[in-house]
Parts: C-alpha cells; sequence; structure tokens
C-alpha cells in the first residue's frame, strides 16, 4: 500500500513538474519576446526623434521666412531684399515638409495581437498616446499643406516665374538642361498686395500649429524611451 501512494505521488510530482518547466519555457519565451520587442522600440524610436526634430527645422523655416515676409509687406512696400533671398523665402513658404515616423515594431505588436507582452501597462497607453499626437501632427501638415497649395501657390503665378525660383533654390536643378523664365520676379508687386499678405499670414498660423503638435509627439516619443529605460528586461 505504501509503495502504491509513493509510486502515485511520484507521478503526480512528476506531471507538476512536466508543467512547471513548460511554464517556466513559455515564460521564457514571453520575457525573450518582449526583450525583442523593447529594443525594437528603442530604436524605433530613438529614430522618431531624430525625423522629428529634423521635420520641426523644416517648419520652423517657414514660420521664420513668413514673420520676415510680413515684415516687408504694405501699400508703399519696395523690395529690400535681393532677388535670390526673396526666391528663397517664397520657397520656403510653398515648401511641404512631412514627418515619416518609424513604426514597425509597434505596428508589428498591434497587427499580431501580441501588444500584451509588454508588461508595463504605462509604457502600452503612452505608445496609445504616440499614436493618436502623430496622427494630430501629420493631419497638421496635411491642412498646411492644403492652404499653402490652394490659397498661397496659385496667387504666386501672376508675380514669379516658378521655373526661376526651382533653379535658383533647388539643388536637384543644379545639371538640369533648362533656361531661366524669362518673365520677370514681381516682387514689389506682391509686398504691396493684401491678399500675398493675408495669405502669408494664414502661412505662418499653420505652420505655428504645426510645430505646437510637434511639442506633443515629441514629448511623448520621449516618455516611451524614458519608460523602455525602466523596463529590467530592456536592459
Amino acid at each position: 500500500m505504501g509503495r502504491l501512494l509513493a509510486e502515485a505521488m511520484l507521478i503526480v510530482f512528476s506531471i507538476l513538474l512536466a508543467f512547471g518547466i513548460e511554464a517556466w519555457w513559455a515564460g521564457r519565451g514571453e520575457r525573450a519576446a518582449e526583450a525583442e520587442a523593447m529594443a525594437g522600440l528603442r530604436s524605433d524610436f530613438s529614430e522618431n526623434v531624430r525625423r522629428l526634430q529634423e521635420a520641426r527645422a523644416s517648419h520652423a523655416g517657414i514660420r521664420a521666412s513668413a514673420l520676415r515676409l510680413l515684415a516687408m509687406t504694405g501699400p508703399a512696400a519696395v523690395q529690400t531684399a535681393p532677388e535670390l533671398v526673396m526666391d528663397t523665402l517664397v520657397m520656403d513658404l510653398i515648401s511641404g515638409p512631412k514627418v515619416y515616423p518609424v513604426s514597425g515594431t509597434h505596428d508589428a505588436l498591434i497587427a499580431s495581437g501580441r501588444i500584451g507582452i509588454l508588461e508595463s501597462a504605462e509604457l502600452r497607453r503612452e505608445l496609445a498616446t504616440w499614436s493618436a499626437t502623430i496622427a494630430n501632427l501629420q493631419e497638421a501638415e496635411r491642412e498646411g499643406f492644403v492652404q499653402m497649395d490652394q490659397r498661397l501657390l496659385p496667387f504666386l503665378w501672376d508675380y514669379v516665374p516658378v521655373v526661376t525660383l526651382d533653379l535658383n533654390v533647388l539643388p536637384r536643378y543644379k545639371d538640369v538642361p533648362i533656361a531661366r523664365s524669362r518673365f520677370t520676379r514681381r516682387y514689389s508687386d506682391l509686398l504691396r498686395s493684401r491678399r500675398f499678405e493675408n495669405a502669408v499670414e494664414e502661412r505662418m498660423n499653420s505652420s505655428i500649429n504645426t510645430l505646437e503638435r510637434f511639442d506633443e509627439a515629441e514629448a511623448s516619443a520621449f516618455r516611451v524611451l524614458e519608460l523602455l529605460d525602466l523596463e529590467p528586461t530592456a536592459r
């Protein structure tokens, strides 16, 4: 009787041990997957910070150029800056910089339904916040581009030959076999236009709105990196 009881207990112990080993291996696999995901997130968000800062500088350039042009407009305005400087200022206003964030790791976690392998609920929440803030930023960029494309750019056609702008400002036109326009640049007339002043002010406001969205996106990206550094598996 005692021998049968001992054998039964041994069988039960063996079964429990097997389940324990299996659970241990499964847990080890989950932790390894989490560590891999966190390493990918760190790489992605370090790059995102760089891309945000680079794109922010372009939008800040639009704001600065708009402010400079607004200081020159008026009913008696005369062109005080050289034409090449004016070319650069106007080209800044009609540019459409965009940020392209890296999202491969986060997208893979969401698509596979494995976002839960990240143990930190705060990290998961911040990743959701990041997705919302980057969507708001990209929408602000789109709105600024539409405002420029539909209101400012068509108005410039009567005053500034765009081919001359391109050849003077854009590096990719350096070896293009095309001549400058035979039409003159009428910057003094442009600066005396109330409609131009209003369009420039709109462009400035759109850049300010976009820069505010950059503040939110950068804060979220830095918070994600901070939370990743707090996790033991990230070290």
